[in-house]
């Protein structure tokens, strides 16, 4: 996974998650008091890629936990057939090791030695597994075997993953020794702390009366250029500006799981009257506003600027 030119910063307030890119200069000294150690750019983009790493090694396993019991023991309902299920897992965990790898090996040297170190052996522990996995993973090493043998190698590539335990002390230990790392933890745009969740609102009049109109309806086409207001009534995915999007609308909650071209994924989610915002560094932000959240089925009105 190369070093990517996008980032991206997450925060919640009243309902609504909003995403910004990387602080100025400007916003630092605004935002750190004088006394306050100041940290080099350098270690802004450090720590801001070993969030982004942490974040992706815990999305690495959970996945891989999720996609192994698929094979091991699918559904009864599944409606892929096991031979393509073990494929995608075998394809799609060996391609999110080597990402995570590759991500980790074009980070810096820091200087300090606890943040070096983590950095050190959770590269080196990563590598390794991404290596073993795409020898099982091959596709030319796959071909013409059994789906037992394909399960089985499934299997062996989902014990590496679960053998991965993230070093002590974590990056949180290392920040809260490191005055200068926890600025530039701070001021990193993939360090932002999650959100704690929001009681969830009272329904408000409108979520249980008819939807008003949308004006592009269900014409998810008309958002690839940033700005549309479309209905949703079930899962869909769609094109808004620079962003691929998934949403669906569950129990009066959108969620949206968004990726961009770096590979990057994250969700978001709000309610009737909330919304979401995200951007790129140096490039154009997207709000999505949610005019009106029912049970199943929702409004919303995409913006760029």
């Amino acid at each position: 996974m190369p070093a990517r030119a996008k980032r991206v910063a997450a925060v919640v307030v009243g309902g609504v998650l909003a995403v910004g890119g990387c602080s100025t200069d400007e916003d630092t000294s605004e935002a750190e008091p004088s006394s306050s150690p100041v940290p080099s750019r350098a270690l802004v983009v450090w720590a801001d890629g070993m969030c982004e790493a942490t974040d992706g090694f815990e999305t690495l396993k959970e996945e891989s936990a999720r996609g192994i019991k698929n094979v091991t023991d699918p559904p009864a309902d599944a409606m892929t057939p096991i031979d393509i299920e073990t494929d995608s897992y075998l394809s799609g965990t060996s391609s999110s090791l080597d990402s995570l790898a590759q991500g980790l090996d074009g980070m810096r040297k820091t200087g300090i030695t606890a943040a070096d170190r983590l950095h050190d052996r959770l590269a080196k522990d990563v590598a390794k597994a991404a290596k073993e996995a795409d020898e099982l993973s091959d596709f030319m090493a796959v071909y013409g075997l059994s789906q037992k043998e394909k399960t089985d190698r499934a299997k062996r590539v989902a014990e590496l993953v679960e053998a991965l335990k993230m070093p002590k002390p974590g990056l949180s230990g290392v920040v809260a020794d490191e005055p200068k790392l926890a600025v530039a933890h701070r001021l990193a745009p993939r360090c932002v702390p999650p959100a704690k969740p929001s009681p969830s609102p009272t329904p408000s009049p409108s979520s249980t009366g008819p939807l008003p109109k949308a004006e592009d309806g269900k014409d998810t086409a008309a958002c690839k250029d940033g700005n549309c207001e479309i209905l949703v009534t079930g899962p869909v995915d769609l094109v808004v500006g620079e962003w691929d999007l998934h949403v669906t609308v569950q129990g009066s909650t959108v969620t949206i799981t968004r990726s961009d071209s770096s590979g990057f994924v994250s969700n978001m989610s709000f309610g009737d009257g909330g919304g979401a915002g995200f951007a790129t560094a140096g490039g154009k932000e997207t709000t999505v506003d949610g005019t009106a959240v029912h049970k199943d089925r929702a409004v919303l009105k995409f913006s760029t600027k």
